[in-house]
């Protein structure tokens, strides 16, 4: 996944990216009349890799909505490898790059259920208010969790 490198640079000072995996099940709603995974549907995949993330690194929606931000995706680049099909378990993996901007820089791959790269991309979300101003600086909640992130808090867990 060169483009990651390249789009989110890995500096010596930044923490390494947090990573979460999910699970799911192709549905039969989600197949094209080929029999495929219509491209169409991929970015539902990558949400449903952030709501994990989310639910591991405690930065739910919820943690969102109570603190006033909002981040809408902005960005996303998605390359399909080999297609995906009915009933197939399908296995997300979510990565969150550190950034000093007020934004979050989230990779992804998926793979089939033999484990093979079905897709992979990325996500920008910047952060906003909820009336739409953006945000140029993490607000206090955000700041904690990055230093959460520095200090290694959660892979001491």
């Amino acid at each position: 996944m060169g483009f990651v490198k390249e789009y989110f640079p890995q500096k010596e000072s930044y923490p390494e990216p947090l990573s979460a995996t999910s699970d799911r099940r192709v549905r039969f709603e989600e197949v094209d009349a080929l029999g495929m995974v219509w491209h169409g549907r991929f970015p539902s995949y990558l949400e449903d890799g952030r709501i994990a993330f989310g639910d591991i690194y405690d930065l739910t929606y919820q943690s969102f909505m109570e603190n006033r931000t909002v981040a809408p995706v902005v960005q996303m680049h998605l390359d399909y490898k080999i297609p995906l099909r009915f009933d197939e378990n399908v296995q997300i993996e979510t990565k969150l790059h550190w950034t000093d901007a007020a934004k979050l820089n989230f990779s992804y791959t998926i793979y089939n259920n033999t484990g093979a790269v079905a897709a992979s991309g990325y996500t920008v979300q910047l952060l906003t208010n909820p009336d739409g101003t953006m945000i140029l600086f993490a607000p206090q909640w955000l700041q904690d969790f990055k230093k959460k992130w520095q200090e290694g808090y959660w892979s001491k867990r």
